[in-house]
């Protein structure tokens, strides 16, 4: 929600139930000196973690979009691996919201699987403690593949059209670049 700065300061109580009930109030200011309103809760889930923050840092300086991946270079590889050193140090609750930290074992089997792979995906961590695949097709069709401790890896790939397949690949490089080839198509 935008405010005026006179609207805040005549209905301030207002405004604060507002913030205070998760809406983000922007007061824009001469000068470009604008201001947002927001709860402390809200705050709180923001400043929790500096290691996230570093995190999120890193992945909007290596992308700031989602793009279509062709074979892999090294530059490629080497981003996800050092992402995976960043992933490895978020602590319990590095979301804010209650997220695991990411078990050691994981976080080795996620970088043989990316040395592995001719095709580099963007990676992510994910609340569940999994690190999660992504990758974007010329067509618009979009594809996640979740790798946990398990030997399976979750697989969802939503095509430009609007449909939705599940399935599982096994966890390993071999299988997953098979997964990329296909979905390149």
């Amino acid at each position: 929600m935008i405010a005026k700065q006179m609207d805040i300061r005549a209905n301030i109580k207002k405004y604060f139930d507002m913030a205070y009930s998760g809406d983000v109030i922007f007061v824009p200011r001469k000068g470009n000196k604008n201001v947002v309103i927001i709860s402390e809760d809200e705050y709180n889930k923001i400043t929790r973690s500096d290691i996230f923050s570093t995190y999120a840092t890193s992945v909007i300086s290596h992308a700031s979009a989602k793009r279509e991946r062709a074979v892999s270079t090294g530059s490629l590889k080497t981003d996800n691996l050092k992402k995976l050193e960043v992933i490895h140090d978020l602590k319990d609750g590095w979301n804010g919201n209650g997220a695991p930290a990411f078990s050691k074992s994981l976080i080795v089997k996620a970088g043989e699987i990316i040395k592995g792979l001719s095709i580099q995906p963007e990676i992510f961590p994910t609340a569940l403690g999994s690190i999660q695949l992504e990758y974007d097709n010329s067509r618009h069709d979009h594809m996640e593949i979740e790798i946990g401790d398990g030997s399976e890896a979750e697989v969802f790939i939503s095509t430009y059209d609007g449909k939705e397949f599940f399935g599982t690949v096994s966890a390993n490089s071999d299988d997953i670049n098979r997964k990329a080839i296909e979905f390149y198509g």
